[in-house]
């Protein structure tokens, strides 16, 4: 994308900065939502299946993380 694109003018919002607001508004919700699992998770006894849904669950949070980041060297 073009430098002129990107800037927007003081106190003014243009589509581009829209979508990096949305995009660190969602990354914040996951956070949060990852920390209060992280917190009453103690609670939840998910027995022998709880050692394979850690590690499917970790790679599905990176997965999103990097879509949403659009990790595309520019």
């Amino acid at each position: 994308m073009s430098d002129k694109l990107a800037d927007s003018k003081a106190f003014s919002l243009n589509t581009t900065d829209l979508l990096n607001l949305g995009k660190n508004a969602l990354l914040v919700g996951v956070a949060a939502m990852l920390t209060y699992a992280g917190e009453n998770i103690t609670s939840v006894d998910l027995g022998p299946t709880g050692v394979m849904i850690v590690p499917v669950v970790a790679v599905g949070i990176d997965t999103l993380v990097k879509w949403i980041k659009n990790n595309v060297k520019e």
